[in-house]
């Protein structure tokens, strides 16, 4: 059966979450082990879905050893028609953001670490700064086809607030109409900022947000509702950003909607492509600067981009 490897931004963890813990097709769920797939690995328990942690290195000889035995584990809870595929998720430390020199040469280190036994590889990261803007291009000589998220048109996605939105020109449009938004925020975010600063500052890197909005004339914060409910007390955790840095809380409506639309469309392609092919062939070829500054960087780039200065 085809093997769908996910590269993922911690930041998307919890869509991420929505797509797999529902998705009945999957046959098996393997994480790459490591700390950065505990909080994944945690809520997917907690939704009930089935999955196994295993080193990098282990999981070619896992799929190995799979093809060769009917069934699998897991599979008794899945309908044994619809359940054809092998998910792969490597989620990626959330502190690379501080860099993008350093995000950019993890993410193409490790889709190509994943692209030894994956019939095709999903990139659950936006642009990032056009950090990977040029992947497709600079990884052109991979055997398997990458798959990027993408809105329905085809053009890439900015990044994981314009995904939170709903696609570039939402995110555009919400940039024009609340030009005094400092942050947009999704469930992710409001638990995460202030270990990503900690981190900016142990790479010297880090700066004071209240000196980063002086002068700016940014004074609200807006929260996106995804529906997504994962990661406890989001609107306390944004209330608590607003009242630290006096700024004014606003509502934001978002959804999943061009996350799952992806997701969708990559296993689709892969279905097509191994319609009539052996299943799981590429497996037996196998061989053994601040991210707060970031975040208001990449807000300000589109914020130019849609008013033409």
């Amino acid at each position: 059966m085809p093997v769908l490897s996910i590269v993922a931004c911690r930041m998307l963890e919890d869509e991420l979450v929505h797509l797999l813990s529902a998705d009945r097709e999957v046959r098996e769920l393997l994480l790459v082990d490591g700390k950065e797939a505990l909080s994944l690995s945690a809520k997917l328990r907690a939704q009930n879905r089935p999955h196994l942690l295993l080193c990098l290195d282990s999981i070619a000889p896992h799929l190995q050893e799979r093809q060769s035995r009917p069934g699998g584990i897991f599979s008794h809870s899945f309908h044994p028609k619809a359940a054809k595929l092998v998910v792969v998720v490597s989620p990626l430390r959330l502190g690379l953001h501080s860099d993008l020199d350093l995000l950019k040469a993890a993410v193409y280190d490790n889709i190509r670490r994943l692209a030894a036994f994956s019939d095709g590889i999903l990139i659950f990261y936006g642009k990032c700064g056009n950090a990977l803007a040029d992947l497709e291009h600079d990884l052109s000589d991979l055997a398997c086809p990458i798959y990027f998220l993408t809105e329905e048109s085809g053009v890439r996605i900015d990044d994981c607030i314009a995904l939170a939105l709903g696609g570039n020109k939402k995110y555009d449009r919400a940039l024009a109409e609340h030009q005094d938004v400092a942050l947009f925020m999704t469930p992710m975010w409001a638990s995460h900022w202030r270990a990503m600063g900690q981190e900016d500052a142990a790479l010297g890197k880090g700066r004071d947000m209240r000196s980063m909005l002086k002068g700016t004339g940014l004074t609200k914060v807006a929260r996106i509702d995804t529906g997504l409910c994962f990661e406890p007390g989001f609107i306390e955790k944004v209330d608590g950003f607003a009242r630290e840095f006096g700024l004014e809380r606003i509502e934001l409506p978002g959804g999943t909607a061009v996350a799952r639309g992806c997701y969708e469309r990559a296993k689709s392609s892969l279905a097509a492509r191994h319609g009539s092919a052996c299943p799981g062939a590429r497996i037996s070829g196998f061989n053994s600067k601040g991210c707060l500054s970031a975040m208001l960087a990449i807000c300000r780039m589109t914020r130019k981009k849609f008013l033409g200065e």
